[in-house]
């Protein structure tokens, strides 16, 4: 009898679990839809690391310089020209909607004036004498920017979590649990704190790593977060009490699975002040990597470090002027999209609006020939240029299912061309893939000038790693990349775990210069690899490079995720 009533009551438990699971989901939606509508934020290090310019807490773990002296840059941190509303606007300038700010890094070193017991804060221990984050809170509020706010659950100063280092390990929690208490007591009273005194609209947690979920007391924390905001949005570093994935310098190959996700990145290789890396992405390097956020339906939280005396390095502020210059053009292309239909339609990113009657086309090249759209089943009514006075695009379509773009020359723009095409309909695709060949010159003198193409070359790599069409030597050791019309910047590779040999222009031998970004030496994720073509190496019909692997070609397809050590 109690076996039958069970099955018969079954369905209605699993159709109050799906009622309140799709209740769950709505709640979510509508609480991230703002972070999914913004598609860039800006991340901000800044602390006494900025004094020396030194890495940010990983200097004394990894026992570069004695905790002792790391700590006595608190007598150099001066703020002295400090201005949060200059901060502030040119955040705005860069076209950002929201901005996140280191409030206490792992050093432990508080940026406001917190009550907890034992704390180290600039108010009371560092030159400056002030708390330095308050200003900066009312300032970024002022322009209607979101607000958001880094907190290291670690604490490698406090003498209840212990001075932490790669040598000295913590204590164990089990033999001292009122210890590891006091500390979970400190950490969440200060968390208290900065939801009371700044009402964040995001905490971006980091240092999950070092404890787990039960041991961080996650789910009281995110209880403790949401008393004072129902709709705060937490990262992934609460693991499983996080609502948007953070993959960290690594811009992701394939489209991460996450609803929410965002792309945490470095304008050169560091994150606070280093006067001595001069390494920084251009301003086209940063504008092709929102882009790549946006097709994929991310964010880009591209970060900035100021000086101990509140100023940011020219470069810094030259680079988020500079981004600013595009999102201002192109803002109908960035906020408030969607990602884009499958690679293989178009040699280009692509997005889509939420009613995906609208498809935005971002081209990093300019084509003068014409840009090919197929698999596209849906009628164009109306196409431009993004941002260009006029039209500056005409259309013609070919076969059943495609288009031939033409751009007006005047309308590119000189890091990525936005292109808009508006359906009758909600976009219908058809797949543009299916026994599909790479269209190359017939040409003669083409032909003869890029023979070794054609000799027992195999299918390329997958999309995702490379802008383009593709194919591999047998021995698959030597990469060709197809280059269409004139690059606006680098030709970019993603994924590769090999080392390059070599980069050659196919048929005339050029050896050409490659950078690498974003590669870590002591992290499997590959960096990125930067291609300058040359103007006047450009075949005018169809480029190919030669990237010479130092092995059979092998791809990164992972998941890209937190880094968890800085060594």
């Amino acid at each position: 009898m109690i076996r039958t009533i069970t099955k018969r009551k079954l369905p209605i438990v699993l159709m109050l679990l799906m009622a309140f699971n799709a209740r769950a989901q709505n709640a979510r939606d509508k609480k991230m839809q703002w972070f999914a509508d913004a598609k860039l934020g800006i991340f901000i290090h800044w602390g006494i690391y900025a004094v020396n310019g030194i890495s940010e807490s990983w200097a004394f773990f990894n026992n570069y310089t004695p905790h002792e002296l790391y700590m006595k840059q608190l007598e150099g941190f001066s703020a002295s020209k400090y201005d949060p509303a200059v901060w502030a606007n040119l955040i705005k300038e860069s076209g950002a909607k929201y901005a996140v700010i280191t409030s206490k890094h792992h050093d432990g070193v508080s940026l406001w004036d917190t009550r907890a017991p034992g704390a180290t804060t600039t108010l009371a221990h560092s030159k400056a004498r002030r708390d330095v984050l308050s200003p900066f809170i009312t300032a970024l509020k002022s322009t209607g920017l979101k607000t958001g706010i880094y907190y290291s659950l670690p604490d490698w100063s406090y003498q209840n979590y212990d001075v932490f280092t790669r040598d000295r390990k913590r204590y164990a929690l089990k033999d001292e649990p009122q210890r590891w208490k006091t500390f979970l007591n400190y950490y969440q009273q200060q968390l208290n704190e900065l939801s009371i005194n700044y009402r964040p609209d995001l905490i971006w947690f980091d240092g999950n790593w070092e404890h787990s979920n039960t041991e961080w007391e996650a789910q009281k924390t995110r209880e403790l977060l949401q008393k004072h905001n129902p709709n705060i949005i937490i990262n992934s570093r609460l693991d499983e009490h996080g609502d948007y994935e953070t993959p960290e310098q690594g811009v992701p190959v394939l489209r991460p699975a996450a609803d929410y996700w965002e792309l945490c990145y470095t304008m050169n290789d560091s994150w606070g002040y280093q006067p001595f890396d001069t390494k920084y992405k251009s301003s086209n390097m940063i504008i092709r990597t929102l882009v790549d956020c946006i097709s994929m339906g991310g964010n880009l939280l591209l970060d900035i470090g100021p000086k101990a005396d509140g100023t940011i390095p020219y470069q810094q502020v030259q680079l988020l002027k500079d981004l600013g210059r595009w999102t201002k053009k192109h803002a109908a292309a960035i906020y408030g999209i969607q990602a884009g239909i499958p690679a293989g339609h178009v040699n280009a990113k692509t997005a889509l609006s939420k009613d995906k009657k609208n498809l935005f086309i971002y081209l990093d090249y300019q084509e003068n020939a014409g840009i090919v759209l197929e698999g596209i089943q849906s009628k164009i009514v109306e196409a431009n240029v993004v941002g260009y006075k006029g039209s500056g695009l005409s259309y013609k379509s070919f076969g059943s299912d495609g288009y031939l773009l033409k751009v007006l020359p005047a309308a590119y723009d000189k890091d990525v061309t936005v292109l808009h095409l508006r359906f009758d309909e909600p976009l219908k695709t058809s797949d543009p893939t299916a026994a599909k060949a790479i269209a190359m010159p017939t040409d003669e003198a083409w032909v003869f000038k890029h023979t070794e193409i054609f000799d027992h070359t195999l299918p390329g790599i997958p999309a995702g790693h490379y802008q383009g069409n593709t194919l591999l030597s047998a021995d698959r050791q030597t990469l060709y990349l197809f280059v269409e019309g004139k690059p606006t910047g680098p030709i970019v590779l993603k994924g590769i775990k090999n080392n390059i040999s070599r980069v050659r222009v196919v048929g005339e031998g050029t050896i050409l210069p490659y950078e690498i970004y974003n590669k870590l030496y002591w992290s499997k994720i590959p960096g990125i690899v930067y291609i300058p073509v040359p103007e006047v190496k450009l075949d005018k019909q169809l480029t190919v490079i030669a990237v010479l692997l130092d092995g059979p070609i092998e791809l990164y397809r992972e998941k890209v995720g937190a880094i968890e050590s800085n060594m």
